[in-house]
């Protein structure tokens, strides 16, 4: 992104550029190919873009991949059903052709972003050939697809840009929200940066490569579900503006210590999103985001949202048991709250508005209540359980992604995706990774029941034990699997983790 001084040089740039240019003594000279040498800021002006004019719209796009967070990005915008559109350097894609061509193949436009992310606005034009040919030919002969669009690095151009890049067929495709991601202002930052900025045909600038990017990584969830819940939808530029189809997902259990995990459990083209342990067999349950259930181990199967014709207005994103295995709850990210076997309904937020997405629930000891929680940290109680305190309006450096209650129901504990975890009423806090380095992002919280203590599980399924024993873990496993939940089974004597792939 560029600095204030550079991006109003190049809204300068494009309004000088609109009515002509200004010739000595200044008057306006007409522009030979004025109309085609425009710049790009929202998306009915990108290339195939007019129909989104007047529309609720809105695009994502990532600039200076491809890099070692491009994967998790794409994970991102995939399990969201999202499209978004990726500016790449030309020498990264010299260098990872593969994952320009994984991009491109979902279905997301891979556009140029020059060579070696140059100062286009002080580039002789003798160097244009390096800086944006070079750049196209190596995009092409890694995707297959040729750039329609040029985005300038730190959103710097001038007349000259302009009328080089058009004398080429392309775009300068600049964007009209800066989420500062660069500057790795915060997760929270970032998402206020964008939502709070948003409006219709908007195109929001983040970043998939150039450095550290794993604030923008755990911002999107949030973006994208605040975005839909304030009537957005998505759309690509420069390429296609339809959304990639769902990809059919494989998942696996794993299960360590005395717990059984099938190897691979059911395919999906909905993304798995939580699974809960049924105390009363031994087995487990998974949900996908459509509140599709699945039943395996001996857990009895009481219900799912497309059986009873029930389509939820928000993504299911957990399930929890009720602590005879009678029964469960699923939550959708709006909060609304679905019962099925002996779980009672106590109450949801489901309808009411929210600061951020509800990410978890968990029951009170005795199944009477439950607690959710938003990833901003607030906490909402419902039915029995008692309200012991939350993060809501506090700064966090990550969102939270779990919860979990103490064996008694006396207090829970709460985790953010660096592993910092924050306890209430009589949860203990017994350690966390919060400031530690991780080669993944937390995905989910477990309460041993036996130690009191708790496990954290890590996107690549690495597991992380305070005060509960260290049964194993996938961390060192590699592979395609993405791990979304853990779950503890057999009164804290085994666990299990939960994971996907592509099918």
């Amino acid at each position: 992104m560029g600095q204030a001084r550079t991006r109003l040089g190049g809204i300068v740039a494009a309004l000088a550029l609109a009515a002509g240019v200004i010739g000595a003594g200044g008057v306006l000279a007409p522009l030979a190919g004025a109309a085609s040498s425009q710049p790009a800021f929202y998306t009915y002006q990108a290339p195939g873009g007019a129909a989104t004019a007047g529309k609720r719209v809105i695009a994502l796009t990532f600039d200076d991949g491809p890099g070692p967070y491009t994967a998790q990005v794409l994970s991102v915008l995939r399990q969201y059903n999202v499209p978004a559109t990726f500016f790449e350097v030309g020498y990264e894609v010299a260098a990872t052709p593969q994952v320009s061509k994984m991009v491109s193949d979902a279905g997301y436009p891979v556009e140029n972003h020059t060579w070696s992310h140059a100062d286009l606005a002080t580039l002789p034009v003798s160097q244009y050939p390096y800086q944006i040919d070079q750049t196209q030919n190596v995009i092409t002969s890694a995707t297959g697809i040729t750039p329609n669009c040029v985005r300038p690095p730190y959103d710097a151009f001038n007349g000259t840009t302009l009328d080089q890049l058009a004398g080429r067929g392309l775009t300068t495709m600049s964007y009209s929200i800066d989420s500062d991601d660069y500057q790795r202002p915060g997760v929270s930052a970032i998402v206020n940066n964008v939502v709070g900025a948003a409006f219709p045909g908007a195109v929001a600038g983040l970043h998939d490569g150039g450095g550290d990017r794993s604030q923008t990584v755990a911002a999107l969830p949030a973006i994208i579900t605040d975005l839909e819940a304030r009537g957005y939808s998505f759309v690509s530029v420069c390429g296609s503006a339809a959304p990639p189809p769902p990809r059919p997902q494989t998942s696996a259990v794993y299960g360590y210590g005395t717990a059984n995990g099938s190897p691979t459990a059911v395919t999906s083209t909905v993304p798995l999103t939580g699974m809960a342990d049924d105390p009363s067999t031994g087995g487990y349950r998974l949900t996908a985001g459509d509140g599709a259930v699945f039943a395996f181990d001996g857990a009895v199967f009481d219900g799912s949202l497309p059986g009873i014709g029930v389509t939820p207005v928000k993504p299911v994103v957990g399930i929890a048991s009720t602590p005879d295995g009678g029964g469960y709850w699923l939550v959708a990210s709006d909060g609304g709250v679905f019962t099925f076997g002996d779980a009672a309904f106590h109450g949801s937020m489901g309808g009411t508005p929210l600061n951020r997405p509800v990410v978890a629930l968990t029951p009170t000891a005795d199944g009477g209540g439950y607690w959710e929680v938003a990833s901003d940290g607030g906490v909402f109680a419902f039915g029995d359980a008692v309200f012991r305190g939350s993060m809501g309006g506090s700064h966090l450096n990550q969102p939270m992604v779990g919860i979990s209650t103490t064996p008694d129901g006396g207090g829970y504990w709460m985790v953010a995706t660096d592993g910092g975890v924050f306890s209430f009423g009589d949860a203990t806090f017994q350690g966390s990774m919060g400031g530690l380095p991780l080669n993944s992002p937390v995905v989910g919280l477990a309460t041993d029941p036996g130690t009191g203590g708790y496990w954290m599980l890590g996107a690549d399924g690495g597991v992380f034990s305070f005060d509960a024993p260290f049964l194993g873990s996938r961390g060192s496993a590699g592979g395609p699997d993405r791990f979304f939940a853990i779950s503890a089974t057999d009164h804290g004597r085994g666990y299990l983790l939960a994971a996907q792939h592509d099918a």
